[in-house]
């Protein structure tokens, strides 16, 4: 019996003790470093490396603060977070650099998705090789809201070959997880012959 409340008080007691010692600048510090004390990674991982923030904040400004982000737009996320840790005397926050690459990876994702699309170039089938290498740096140039895709325009240019120019947009479009890219189907097929009255 005495060996139970003693185990009964030795529990209460750790439990009062983290209680105490709860406070916002750990829960953010938890928060910020969420990806390394886990192995998850907001990436791959997003539900269930917000549901292991969640059991590791103890106050309920941790819990206000990992709502709010939920609740911002993703492109504003890391710049709260950021803010927040800042505010509290903590270091850098990987976390809210994940954000960042997060968002830069949709935006150069949905770059290479347009980039890859006819629907963009509907007239690239019927164009020599010179126009269509305009027409592809033209939409970079213009159109194009990542840095990342603004890069490509450098080894589409140099490349030797139609071939070797669609093989530049393959890659990149893989690397982001776009499967197609009927853009790159197009430029390695040769541009059709001009008419014989030309």
């Amino acid at each position: 019996m005495a060996a139970g409340l003693a185990g009964l008080l030795l529990v209460g007691g750790v439990a009062a003790w983290r209680l105490a010692s709860a406070t916002y600048r750990g829960d953010l510090a938890a928060i910020c470093h969420a990806e390394a004390r886990s192995g998850l990674t907001i990436a791959r991982d997003m539900p269930a490396l917000n549901e292991w923030m969640r059991g590791q904040l103890a106050t309920r400004e941790g819990n206000e603060l990992l709502s709010t982000l939920h609740d911002t737009p993703a492109d504003r996320r890391a710049s709260r977070l950021r803010d927040s840790a800042d505010a509290a005397g903590i270091g850098p926050c990987p976390l809210a650099q994940s954000y960042d690459s997060l968002v830069a990876d949709a935006d150069y994702r949905a770059d290479l998705q347009r980039l890859c699309s006819l629907l963009t170039f509907p007239d690239l089938a019927a164009s020599d090789d010179a126009a269509r290498l305009d027409a592809l740096e033209d939409w970079i140039d213009t159109q194009a809201g990542s840095a990342r895709t603004k890069a490509l325009a450098g080894p589409l240019r140099s490349a030797a070959t139609p071939a070797e120019r669609a093989n530049v947009l393959r890659v990149a479009s893989r690397e982001m997880d776009v499967f197609t890219c009927d853009v790159a189907r197009t430029i390695e097929t040769p541009p059709p012959a001009p008419d014989a009255g030309e």
